[in-house]
């Protein structure tokens, strides 16, 4: 009975034909969409707004796209390509200006770190845990 289970499977693994696959691609866009108000909490109507991104070999910041924000206060915009880089943002409007700094990396975190933290929070998530069992 045995043989006769192995035969078959043999002739099952035989009869099938080759593996077919295909690829699947996954792309990324990544919008940045800002919103700039004053401390009273009108909306800086028309703010200019200027887009800088660094420049890998010189490490300064490069005008990339210079605009307006519309009548909220808002300015979107869609960083090329995958978007990584370091973008610098510049909104000016009545004589103030703020900035703020994104980064965007495509490298994958190291899940060795990730795991080396949980275990060293192991003994501490622990030792709460036991007191909060003895009260």
């Amino acid at each position: 009975m045995k043989g006769w289970i192995v035969l078959l499977l043999l002739a099952l693994v035989l009869a099938s034909g080759p593996a077919s696959a295909h690829r699947m691609f996954v792309g990324q866009r990544i919008n940045v969409e800002t919103y700039a108000v004053f401390d009273d909490g009108s909306p800086a109507q028309n703010a200019s707004v200027k887009v800088y991104r660094m420049n890998a070999t010189t490490g300064l910041f490069e005008l990339f796209e210079e605009d307006r924000a519309d009548s909220a206060g808002g300015y979107s915009m869609s960083l090329p390509g995958k978007g990584t880089g370091s973008w610098l943002f510049e909104v000016s409007a009545g004589g103030h200006k703020e900035e703020f700094f994104v980064a965007i990396s495509d490298e994958r975190p190291d899940p060795s770190k990730a795991g080396a933290a949980a275990l060293a929070a192991l003994p501490i998530a622990l030792f709460a845990w036991r007191r909060r069992v003895k009260r």
